[in-house]
């Protein structure tokens, strides 16, 4: 489902250290002329919150005094001094460093981290069932699953989130527990196929890294076709959109998430369980980006899986329908950009098979890279 765009032109500030602030204006991407001035763009599908935060601006602003010039029609290639030496913000990202602004907020992006202001614009939109998508202050009685940035959390699932904070009885039955087990009436069920730009079909044995023709056909990862296809068919699917074009200086970016399931212990190590696919829509990759080292989609399969509660005693699930079940420790996926380029990305998660033993992912700290080059991949938060 292609993205709802705005029209934003951006008034952005670079600091280099203790240097002079340099400012410069910038094209917000997005472009869609016909929607008029606006500081905000985003869209909803199924009932889940947007945002989309920054320092927006219409038109042309000048300065007094011959200082420069800013215009929507002038693009990052024009130097501007910065500081005493002259320095130009060429190469720089022209936004702050990051400053959370979740305090309170119901938004699932803001939760993760976008959006916040001055800081790059997104446009934002959501697929699935609104009693799938939701924002948490932290899961769990421990302070392994607090927020990872700000002070909230978002979530998405193929179930409830309000079932998240119901214990699981101990005599509950695994293979039809009484929490996270449910069949969402208004569930999206998209069954052999998943909604677009997401394939669940490989590229090949020859990768998108070493043929870019590729790019576009199918999941450049190849981590999702063998999973999915024993399992068939996708239900009560849920997912969280973005999409933008890459700011001046940005290399990459960063997400960290936790993947949580009922699906154990019943369907341990087999192809019968729900998946957690980070997918990216660029110039260079079409597919998934979060996946273990022996090429395993987010999943009962996934060796990142930590917690195995098998007795019931992990404190991290005490008071929670994972109680008895698994779920991962915080994960940080990671992927390089190419500034100017435009992108999307979608964070979803679905059962596959049935519509029954729900999965979650929790969502945050969302972080732009503009220091070091990224090196793509997930990995363990630390």
């Amino acid at each position: 489902m292609p993205m709802k765009h705005r029209h934003i032109a951006i008034l952005a500030t670079c600091v280099l250290g203790p240097l002079v602030a340099c400012t410069q204006a910038s094209d917000g991407g997005m472009l869609d002329p016909s929607a008029g001035e606006t500081g905000m763009a985003g869209t909803s599908t199924g009932g889940a919150s947007t945002t989309a935060g920054g320092m927006a601006t219409t038109g042309a602003a000048t300065t007094d005094g011959g200082g420069p010039k800013f215009d929507v029609n002038v693009g990052a290639d024009i130097p501007i001094p910065c500081g005493p030496d002259g320095e130009d913000c060429k190469g720089a990202c022209l936004f702050p460093e990051h400053t959370p602004c979740d305090a309170g907020t119901d938004d699932l992006f803001t939760a993760m981290g976008l959006g916040c202001p001055g800081e790059p614009v997104v446009a934002t939109e959501s697929l699935g069932s609104p009693a799938a998508h939701g924002v948490i202050d932290q899961f769990g009685n421990t302070s392994t699953f607090a927020p990872r940035e700000g002070s909230r959390i978002a979530v998405i699932g193929s179930g409830r989130i309000s079932d998240l904070f119901h214990e699981t009885p101990d005599s509950d039955n695994v293979v039809n527990p009484l929490w996270c087990n449910t069949i969402l009436p208004d569930g999206l069920n998209p069954g052999a196929s998943l909604p677009a730009p997401l394939v669940p079909k490989d590229v090949g044995n020859v990768t998108c890294d070493a043929d870019l023709s590729l790019v576009g056909t199918g999941d450049c990862s190849n981590t999702i076709q063998g999973q999915f296809d024993q399992g068939q068919s996708a239900y009560d699917y849920a997912d969280l959109r973005v999409a933008f074009d890459v700011p001046q200086g940005v290399k990459g970016f960063s997400f960290d998430f936790a993947y949580l399931t009922v699906e154990y212990p019943k369907y341990y190590q087999t192809g019968y369980n729900d998946m957690f696919v980070g997918w990216l829509e660029s110039e260079s990759w079409t597919g998934n980006i979060s996946f273990d080292e022996q090429g395993n989609p987010i999943s009962l399969n996934a060796s990142f899986l930590e917690f195995l509660d098998d007795d019931k005693t992990i404190p991290e699930f005490a008071g929670t329908c994972m109680k008895g079940h698994a779920g991962t420790n915080w994960l940080t996926t990671s992927f390089p950009l190419t500034e100017g380029e435009h992108v999307e990305l979608v964070f979803a998660i679905f059962d596959l098979q049935d519509a029954r033993l729900d999965s979650y992912v929790l969502l945050d700290n969302f972080h732009w890279e503009c220091e070091k080059n990224v090196d793509p991949g997930t990995k363990p938060v630390g």
